[in-house]
Parts: C-alpha cells; structure tokens; sequence
C-alpha cells in the first residue's frame, strides 16, 4: 500500500467533498478551483474555505479566461499570505484559447515570479459540464511553446490531452518542465469508463514511446463525485498494470513534489 501520496488533480471544492475523498483515502491532494461559469447551479463551490481547513490540501485556483485576466491575478496574490496556494489552473476546452496566446503571458510571469505551477485542463471535457469544447485549443503542443518560454515555471497538461495521448507524451518529451496524469478518465458513459484494460493499455502504449517518461506522469484523480467522477482505487490499479513497483514512489510522490515545488514549504519536503 502507498502511504506517501499526493494527488495532484481534485475538485474537493466542499467540505462534503472533502469528507467522502478522506473517508476513501489518505495523502495529500491538490483542489482545482471551478470558475462560476462551469460550477454554477452544478457544484457548491468553496474551495478557499475548505483548503483552509485541512492541513493535507493545498490550493489551485483558476483563471476564467472568458474575463480580464490581470484582475484576477491581483486578487490571487491577496490570497497567497492566507492560504497554501501552489498552482494555477485554466480550464481549455471550456474555454476557447490556447495555452500560447498573449493574453496568457501575464499568468506565466506571475507563476514565475511566485514560484506556483500551471495546470490546464486539455482534451475531452467532463460529460456534465457546460463547455466551449475547443478541443483545438486545449492540445499540448501550444503548452509546449509555453514551456520553452518560461522554463523555471511546471507546467501540467492534464489528462494526457484526451485522446491524443501519444501526442501528448510526444511533446512532453525533452520538456523537463511539462508534467500529464490521466486523471478524470473512469468517469461513467466515456470510453475509459466502459471498459478500464482498454484505458490501460492506451495509456501504457503512449507512456512506453520513452523509456524516461514516468518521470513526468503525477498521480491524479479529478475526484468530484457531484460531477460523477468518484474513482480512486481505479487510478490505484492502472497505476499498478502500468509501473513497475519501482516507479510507485516517483508516481504518487517524487514526481508530484518535482510538478508543484511550492507544496515543499508546506510539507517541510
């Protein structure tokens, strides 16, 4: 059994939430912020008030790219004194852009100069959810651009850029700084959900492409059961097939301290 382990993909954005994921687990876990315009009418989101009110997690808030962006940030920073903030998180395919676009520019340099990580959402997008499905936007390689712009800041193209996972993992490879989970996938009516070797085997065909690359797969569930994405021990098991036993610690830990470095001032890492 993995006793040290962070999960770096939640919506625990309740404390109800927040009480079923620790009845089912242990570890640390990152909460991804929802925007109103997503989350409205959907989830009760409370995100800030339930980071701080438990030690084992740590706060991503988002960035609505659909508004101005500068004043959100400056709200962030009013934030980070009072609250264990390590990252960012912009929801593409929601919402249409790209991760190179010059409006995003001034996230970069604030990750930059707080020393927080960028996650994004990429790919298909949950089967509830309102979305812009700009799927265009949301692929990786424009995360890539990005990386090579702002190489002291991570950044985490999640859920492996459903279904271009093998691209996904082609342009992660010699970017030291860009880090995937396959986190979200076993949620009821996808294909992931419907048949679990199937995902199995699509993940380990795109991860094997490079011996080196679990260097840079994080642990993550997308855990939200509002929103029918209740799986854990799933996560557990394909991360078993997948892995040698060697590699758990990189997976649930190393990893995820190398993606979000800021969690280190937290934990005393």
């Amino acid at each position: 059994m993995i006793r040290k382990k962070i999960d770096c993909h939640t919506h625990i954005v309740n404390s109800k939430i927040r009480d079923e994921y620790f009845s089912r687990t242990d570890g640390y876990a990152v909460v991804m912020q929802f925007p109103d315009v997503l989350s409205k009418g959907i989830v009760d989101e409370d995100s800030l008030n339930t980071v701080n009110s438990d030690r084992r997690l740590f706060y991503s808030p988002c960035i609505d790219i659909s508004k101005e962006i500068p004043p959100q940030l400056k709200n962030i920073e009013e934030i980070i004194p009072k609250c264990p903030v390590v990252g960012l998180k912009i929801f593409l395919t929601y919402q249409a852009g790209k991760a190179d676009d010059d409006r995003m520019l001034c996230i970069y340099e604030f990750a930059r100069t707080h020393g927080l990580s960028v996650t994004f959402h990429t790919g298909s997008c949950s089967l509830v959810l309102p979305t812009a499905n700009d799927m265009e936007g949301s692929r990786a390689v424009y995360i890539k651009n990005m990386a090579e712009k702002f190489p002291e800041v991570n950044f985490i193209a999640a859920h492996m850029d459903d279904p271009r996972f093998d691209e996904c993992i082609q342009v992660m490879h010699g970017h030291d700084n860009i880090f995937t989970d396959f986190s979200g996938a076993y949620e009821p009516g996808t294909k992931e959900g419907a048949d679990m070797q199937w995902a199995i085997d699509t993940f380990a065909k795109a991860i094997n492409q490079y011996p080196d690359t679990y260097k840079q797969i994080v642990y993550g569930t997308d855990f939200c059961p509002p929103i029918n994405l209740s799986a854990i021990d799933e996560y557990e098991y394909t991360i078993s097939k997948i892995f040698t036993p060697d590699k758990f610690e990189d997976i649930y830990w190393n990893n995820c301290l190398r993606a979000f470095p800021k969690i280190k001032e937290y934990i005393g890492a």
